[in-house]
C-alpha cells in the first residue's frame, strides 16, 4: 500500500532530536552523571536482592520450575506476539506501518522467551536476551507511533535509527554497567508516543489506541516498581512483577484491535475501535 509522502512537522523533528541527543548523553558520561545526580541505577536493573537471592519476591516452585510464577506469566507475552504476528497476515498495510508492526510482535515473542529465561534464575546473561526483546519491541512500538501520526517516511527512518540504538542499550549495562542509555530508551520513548498521542492522525493511519498503549505501560511499570507490596496485598498470592507481564502482553491489544480485519462499515470484525480520523 502506497501513500503520498508527508514532510515531518518541525516540532516533531525537535522532539526527536533532543532524545537522540539525550540518548547520547546517556552513552559518552551516563556512570558520571549517575553519581552527579545521586541515582542509585543498578546494572541488573533492581535496587536490592531478596533474602531468597532472587532480585524478584516471588521464589516460589511449581511442578520443578523456580520462580513459576515469574517464568510462567511469560507465556501470554510470546501468544500475544504470535497472535498479532497471524493478524498482520489478513490485512494491507503501508510498508512502513508493516514493518514496525512486525517488529514490535517479534519483539513480544522474543521477550516471553528471553523473559522466561532470566526469570528460570536470574544472571545477568538473562537480562540480556530478556532487554534484547524489549528492545525490539519498543523500536517497534515508537516506530508504529511515528507512522500513525507522522507518516511512512519518517516512520522507516526512526526503524533504522532506533533499532540498533534500542539494542546497544540492552547490552550496555551488562557490559560497562551504564544503564542510563536504557532508561532513556524506556522513559524518553514513552514521553515521545504520548507527545504523538496528542498529534491527529495522519493519512492511512490505522487507528492504533496510542492512548491505551501508553496507559498498559504505565500500568505495568508501576506494577514492576511494586513488585513486593503486591506480593503483600495479595497475602502471597500473585507479585507486582507477574502482574507486570500480563499486562504487557495486553499491551498488543490496542496494536491487534488496529488490524483486525475489517467490514464494509470499516469496524474491525467483532471490535470496536476509532476512526482513523480520531485522536486517542
Amino acid at each position: 500500500m502506497r501513500l503520498p509522502a508527508v514532510a515531518p512537522s518541525p516540532a516533531f523533528g525537535r522532539w526527536a532530536a533532543a532524545l537522540l541527543l539525550l540518548w547520547l548523553i546517556a552513552l559518552t558520561a551516563g556512570p558520571a552523571l549517575a553519581e552527579a545526580l545521586g541515582l542509585a541505577l543498578n546494572a541488573h536493573g533492581h535496587a536490592q536482592l531478596h533474602a531468597h537471592g532472587h532480585p524478584f519476591v516471588d521464589a516460589r516452585i511449581l511442578l520443578g520450575v523456580p520462580n513459576a510464577m515469574d517464568v510462567l506469566t511469560n507465556a501470554p507475552l510470546a501468544l500475544a506476539g504470535l497472535w498479532g504476528l497471524l493478524v498482520m497476515r489478513r490485512r494491507a498495510l503501508p510498508a512502513a506501518t508493516r514493518q514496525a508492526a512486525r517488529m514490535f510482535f517479534a519483539g513480544l515473542v522474543a521477550t516471553g522467551f528471553g523473559s522466561a529465561w532470566y526469570h528460570w534464575a536470574p544472571d545477568a546473561t538473562g537480562l540480556v536476551w530478556d532487554r534484547l526483546g524489549m528492545a525490539v519491541t519498543f523500536a517497534g512500538a515508537l516506530a508504529m507511533a511515528v507512522a500513525e501520526r507522522v507518516g511512512q517516511v519518517p516512520a522507516r527512518q526512526a526503524l533504522r535509527v532506533l533499532l540498533p540504538l534500542a539494542l546497544l542499550s540492552a547490552i550496555l549495562p551488562a557490559s560497562n554497567g551504564n544503564v542510563l542509555p536504557w532508561a532513556v530508551l524506556q522513559f524518553g520513548g514513552m514521553a515521545l508516543i504520548v507527545r504523538l498521542a496528542l498529534l491527529t492522525p495522519v493519512a492511512g493511519a490505522i487507528g492504533i489506541r496510542l492512548g491505551a498503549l501508553i496507559g498498559l505501560y504505565a500500568l505495568a511499570k508501576l506494577l514492576e516498581l511494586g513488585d513486593e507490596a503486591v506480593f503483600r496485598a495479595t497475602a502471597g498470592a500473585v507479585s507486582g512483577h507477574s502482574l507486570k507481564h500480563l499486562v504487557a502482553a495486553l499491551a498488543a491489544w490496542p496494536v491487534i484491535a488496529a488490524l483486525a480485519p475489517r467490514r464494509a462499515g470499516g469496524l474491525p470484525d467483532g471490535l470496536r475501535q476509532n476512526a482513523a480520523g480520531r485522536a486517542a
